[in-house]
């Protein structure tokens, strides 16, 4: 997967708004913590970002994680 620095820049600002969103549903996560959960609920996101292939069996877990639905 080839992706732009372009590309890079967009999906790692999108991914931050998602993470400060995140943030406020969950402020007992740390950053690292709710940067994993916003690429794992956001797979296109994360490959534009890392440069690289990610799961995408692990959607609706994190978001389950998120709203701590067990």
């Amino acid at each position: 997967m080839r992706v732009t620095q372009e590309q890079k820049h967009n999906a790692g600002v999108k991914l931050w708004q998602i993470v400060e969103r995140y943030k406020e549903i969950r402020p007992d996560l740390n950053d690292k913590q709710v940067l994993k959960l916003a690429m794992m609920s956001n797979p296109d996101l994360a490959e534009h970002y890392l440069g690289c292939a990610v799961r995408r069996d692990e959607v609706d877990e994190a978001r389950r994680y998120l709203m701590n639905i067990r």
